[in-house]
């Protein structure tokens, strides 16, 4: 793996590996001022975005040094790169990049990868390693989970590029936090942790949210019972999908997107309903 000719003999003491035959034309002055070089034994390297700017680096040892869930280290405007670290246990999260192709490469650890063309049928399961190398379509969903028993240390390319130049992601949960808003064309759509998706609201919920909300049934033209439909059809708009998440499935605000609809029509989700089912079953043909 070491031997390779067209490697700098010694990767070990730095991150930079110039391509021999490229090497005679970089002035040392260029290299000095336009390469990103690591030092393995400094504790102040820094990992960050160096797109769209001409790169070279020891992608194992950047990966294996990087200690957060995701880290942008060079975004341009057709492809870029992420590198990643699953604490033990943790996954990605089940997503879906519409237009984007997606290629992950295992530095370190072991884990499991799932693909599929729905999220309900992860059909494709494979064990990954160190050294294997991952290939997912645009449209289809997957996942990737560490089984190991330390972090497993990854990068991943995206074309094009899926995050905002100089993304930093410490945890999962700081990359959950943003995954509601879009980028550029690689918009996702993913499937949080169940454990913390509010998948419906009880009938006494739905009547609690209503009362703080000042709704006076008495004097409404829906009832209890259409504003509890309300606001469990507006759970889409929740943790259930994150490119739609305005609620964070925080009830008042999805009792007031209900409201807002039911002000409207009175039986506006029975309608929808209707209308959804229709579609389903043209689209079914």
């Amino acid at each position: 793996m070491y031997n390779d000719s067209y490697l700098y003999p010694f990767p070990y003491n730095n991150y930079f590996n110039p391509v021999r035959s490229n090497y005679n034309s970089l002035s040392r002055d260029w290299i000095e001022h336009n390469a990103y070089s690591l030092d393995p034994h400094r504790s102040s390297n820094v990992l960050t975005d160096y797109g769209s700017t001409p790169f070279v680096i020891n992608i194992n040892e950047a990966a294996r040094q990087n200690t957060t869930f995701r880290t942008a280290l060079w975004t341009g405007t057709k492809l870029q790169l992420t590198l990643m670290s699953l604490n033990v246990g943790e996954d990605i999260g089940l997503e879906m990049h519409p237009d984007v192709d997606q290629f992950l490469r295992i530095e370190q650890g072991q884990g499991i990868v799932q693909m599929g063309k729905t999220r309900e049928n992860l059909s494709n399961r494979w064990e990954v390693y160190d050294d294997t190398a991952i290939f997912i379509p645009a449209g289809t969903w997957h996942n990737l989970t560490n089984t190991g028993t330390t972090p497993l240390k990854l990068y991943s390319i995206y074309a094009p590029p899926n995050h905002p130049f100089g993304t930093v992601h410490v945890t999962k949960a700081d990359a959950e936090e943003s995954q509601g808003s879009r980028y550029g064309n690689g918009d996702i759509f993913r499937v949080t942790d169940s454990a913390n998706v509010k998948t419906a609201f009880t009938k006494e919920e739905a009547a609690a949210i209503a009362l703080l909300l000042g709704i006076d049934f008495s004097k409404t033209k829906f009832d209890l019972n259409e504003f509890w439909m309300g606001v469990n059809t507006e759970l889409e708009h929740g943790r259930k999908y994150n490119q739609t998440n305005v609620t964070a499935d925080e009830p008042l605000t999805t009792g007031k997107i209900a409201l807002a609809h039911l002000s409207e029509f009175p039986d506006y989700y029975k309608r929808l309903k209707k209308l959804e089912e229709e579609a389903k079953a043209y689209w079914n043909k």
